[in-house]
């Protein structure tokens, strides 16, 4: 028994049956470790949560996180699972002495270990560049939080909600910690198509970063040195009580309640930042950028001059103005013009100040003097065109004024002939005389204003003439009995003569 026992042995193994059977096995074995490993790498995945610390998925809040984070567990579950279950398969190949078959997968696994110290001294310097950019990281958000930079920047920035800027500057800093510590890595992993490029692009910031810091320290100090002669300025202003002055004058309509103090600290600050500003782009050694927004600078500068001393000039005739219109003002109320006015029966006499004919002369008198100036800043800013138009405006306004004072006059004389006339002759006649002179100096003041020219002239003369054909013909007509009694009296004084 034990010998057939034997000889059935002898002829399994002489078969490689035998060899089938490990092959299954260890085929089994390594499927059923291949799951395990699969299993263990999703659970290590999702425990140390990988794909935050690698920032390839949203945030906790945001619905797509779930589908990204089990999307990297499958991964690298479905990755670990195929190694496992190539080497099972290899291992199988080998026990049924299939070397041949076994030989491209085993070449496979000779790179992979032949790699792997490579892989090992990446993971090392990616571990240590995590290290470092997480500290540095940390370190600068606490900084930064400390000196309340966020509240600093917020409110020159203007920004009152959203990421705080320490963090977003602080995430900034990570990723170029990382950034340079990625050629290395890439170095470590002899991948050199892309290292070369990266290392070209760190050197040149790196030679950049002098530039920069050179830029933002110009800027830094320039800026805080115009805001100490803003300051200062507006404080001049304050104590020499010009704000007062330019209270007289309306400013804080133009400008608010920052007043001249505040308008003269702006234009200080702006003239000393727009050098600065040059200066910074300048210390970037950006020519295209820096020559043209230069360019630009040095044209504001060249014309700040002019624009200043345009606004000065305007600020002045404002003061001027409101002088002179007060004093007008007061000289006519003085000398009755209001009720003169009243008497030709421009309006009534009205006590408010504000409304009454001197107040509005005052005013007439007051935007002359402001377009004069006009005038003159315009001329200074080389507006030629611009004091044009206000200067042919100016010559119509007081053409205007003319025919206005002329029809006063017209009025003046037509009340008085009116006055004189009452009593002696009846209302018709007096209607008439005065309506003729209110005719006759309308005319006048048309033609002073020189509103339309040749044809008032002729409507005016065939009225004249229409007019007195009227009356010839009224006096002809209706009067023939008298002339004819006069006719024959003179005809009977004649011939007694004779």
């Amino acid at each position: 028994m034990g010998e057939v026992f034997d000889k059935v042995w002898g002829i399994i193994v002489d078969s490689n049956a035998l060899n089938l059977v490990y092959g299954i096995a260890v085929l089994i074995i390594g499927w059923f470790l291949a799951i395990y490993a699969s299993g263990l790498a999703r659970r290590l995945v999702r425990g140390s949560a990988l794909n935050k610390k690698l920032s390839c998925c949203p945030a906790e809040g945001d619905g797509d996180a779930p589908k990204c984070s089990t999307k990297l567990e499958d991964c690298i579950g479905k990755g670990v699972f195929v190694l496992v279950l190539l080497f099972t398969i290899m291992s199988c190949l080998t026990v049924l002495n299939l070397t041949q078959a076994a030989a491209p997968i085993q070449r496979f696994f000779d790179n992979i270990l032949a790699y792997a110290a490579n892989l090992i001294g990446a993971g090392i310097l990616a571990a240590l560049a995590w290290f470092c950019a997480s500290g540095v990281k940390y370190l600068s958000a606490k900084a930064m939080r400390t000196t309340q930079l966020d509240q600093k920047l917020a409110k020159t920035l203007d920004k009152e909600s959203g990421k705080p800027i320490s963090t977003s500057a602080s995430e900034v800093i990570y990723w170029l910690v990382l950034l340079f510590f990625l050629p290395a890595i890439l170095r470590s992993l002899k991948i050199g198509g892309i290292t070369e490029p990266l290392q070209l692009m760190l050197a040149k910031i790196l030679e950049y970063i002098p530039n920069l810091v050179a830029a933002g320290a110009i800027l830094f100090i320039g800026l805080w040195a115009a805001k100490i002669v803003r300051k200062t300025v507006s404080g001049l202003v304050v104590i020499s009580s010009l704000d007062n002055l330019g209270e007289k004058a309306g400013v804080s309509k133009l400008f608010g309640n920052q007043g001249l103090s505040g308008m003269i600290g702006v234009v200080a600050y702006v003239l000393i930042a727009i050098p600065v500003l040059i200066s910074s782009l300048n210390a970037l050694q950006i020519d295209s950028l820096s020559e043209s927004v230069a360019g630009l600078f040095d044209k504001i500068l060249n014309a700040a001059g002019d624009l200043i001393g345009a606004a000065l000039l305007v600020f002045v005739a404002v003061l001027v103005g409101r002088f002179v219109a007060n004093l007008v003002q007061q000289l006519l109320e003085n000398f009755g013009f209001n009720k003169l006015l009243a008497h030709l029966g421009v309006g009534k006499e009205d006590k408010d100040s504000n409304t009454s004919p001197a107040a509005l002369v005052g005013k007439i008198v007051f935007v002359a003097i402001i377009l004069n100036a006009a005038i003159a800043a315009c001329d200074i800013m080389a507006f030629p065109n611009i004091a044009a138009l206000i200067q042919i405006f100016l010559v119509f306004g007081g053409n205007i004024l003319v025919g206005l004072v002329v029809l006063l006059i017209g009025m003046w004389l037509a009340n008085l002939v009116s006055e004189f006339l009452q009593g002696k002759c009846n209302k018709l006649v007096v209607g008439l005389v005065r309506g003729c002179v209110l005719v006759f100096t309308g005319a006048i003041a048309i033609h002073n204003m020189e509103i339309g020219g040749p044809i008032v002239q002729t409507a005016f003369t065939l009225l004249l003439g229409a007019v007195c054909v009227a009356i010839a013909l009224a006096f002809g007509l209706g009067g023939r009995e008298f002339a004819a009694r006069k006719y024959e009296e003179w005809s009977a004084k004649i011939e007694k003569k004779d």
